[in-house]
């Protein structure tokens, strides 16, 4: 039997203008597709990503506005540059960085985000189910009781 992956997309909710693209994110999103929206990417701690991946996420997609068109002004860029360097903390944890994905999302552009949740999703199956990756609470428990 095939592995599914559970993906969690987050979506800044000015990502999408087309009113086709917003209405698949919110009504038929594949069932292994949790959706969190997001005021802005810039809203988004690497705490999120961390918790997502925790709570048994095997790929976490983060959608935001292009550089020039962020409602916020600035925020994506912010977010970008946190969320990128977040990834490479990711194989400290156990994890493949190919299991997060930062995406920029043009407002002018349609039906980009579901070829981009295909893909994504794909290269995430070919990594297999996400491994519980230990966390300091676990080691701290398995030291007193194993």
């Amino acid at each position: 039997m095939s592995h599914t992956p559970k993906i969690v997309l987050f979506q800044c909710q000015y990502c999408l203008a087309s009113s086709a693209d917003q209405e698949w994110v919110e009504n038929s999103l594949p069932e292994n597709v949790k959706l969190v929206k997001v005021p802005c990417s810039g809203r988004i701690s690497p705490l999120f990503i961390m918790n997502a991946f925790q709570k048994g996420a095997d790929g976490v997609l983060v959608s935001g506005c292009m550089p020039e068109k962020c409602h916020y002004i600035t925020s994506n860029l912010g977010a970008r540059r946190q969320l990128d360097e977040f990834k490479k903390f990711l194989v400290f944890l156990g994890l493949e960085p190919a299991r997060f994905e930062f995406l920029w999302m043009n407002i002018d552009e349609r039906g980009v985000i579901q070829n981009e949740l295909d893909a994504f999703t794909s290269n995430v199956k070919q990594l297999g189910p996400n491994k519980k990756f230990n966390t300091m609470k676990d080691e701290i428990i398995g030291q007193y009781h194993g």
